[in-house]
């Protein structure tokens, strides 16, 4: 190796391993307090969250058009995966036929959705959820437990204990339902948190 006048050797670039990448495209910020927090600092992926993909809460459809632009212009790699984080809440099943379409057609495509919404997943913290079918009782059960809660998530809101347990819940609940989409009280947030967590 070539030495630099100084005497040192020189600096190698370009070596280290590429890191895959984990697009997110998330409605809101709790979504994105949630996995920024500390106990996902050591993950083997990279979060990223496009901006723009879910303006003024437009259609699944319309939300994937903006995804499927923003992975197009940006280094959407092999080993890389793209999730739609969405909530049943406000939309009707037949809606969500083009995601589940879009999920079919790649291999990196993953959908982690809510019904009726994300902070279910939160309620499944400290509980196993149930009875949590609409927005209403999601809300109900989230504040029993986290009563300053205001759509917002510190980095230090939860133990790894506790996101296990977290997935635990959702996974357990989540087997007897067949169908592509979660039921009410279900959802498949887990699958996105045991991503990033493997």
């Amino acid at each position: 190796m070539a030495r630099r006048k100084s005497g040192l050797a020189p600096r190698r670039t370009n070596v280290r391993d590429y890191r895959c990448v984990c697009w997110v495209s998330a409605e809101g910020t709790t979504e994105r307090d949630y996995l920024g927090m500390a106990v996902f600092k050591d993950a083997q992926v990279s979060v990223k969250f496009p901006k723009n993909t879910h303006p003024n809460r437009h259609n699944p459809a319309a939300v994937l058009k903006r995804f499927e632009k923003v992975l197009r212009e940006n280094d959407f790699r092999a080993g890389d995966e793209a999730w739609l984080v969405v909530d049943v809440d406000d939309w009707d099943e037949d809606e969500f036929g083009e995601l589940l379409a879009w999920k079919v057609a790649d291999g990196r495509h993953y959908l982690a959705v809510s019904n009726p919404k994300f902070e279910l997943f939160l309620v499944m913290h400290f509980e196993k959820a149930n009875g949590c079918t609409t927005p209403e009782k999601v809300d109900s059960a989230l504040k029993r437990h986290l009563p300053r809660y205001a759509k917002r998530v510190s980095a230090t809101q939860f133990s790894a204990k506790q996101v296990r347990d977290a997935i635990e819940n959702a996974k357990a609940k989540r087997v007897s339902c067949k169908t592509a989409l979660p039921a009410p009280g279900m959802t498949d947030a887990y699958l996105l948190v045991e991503s990033i967590m493997r």
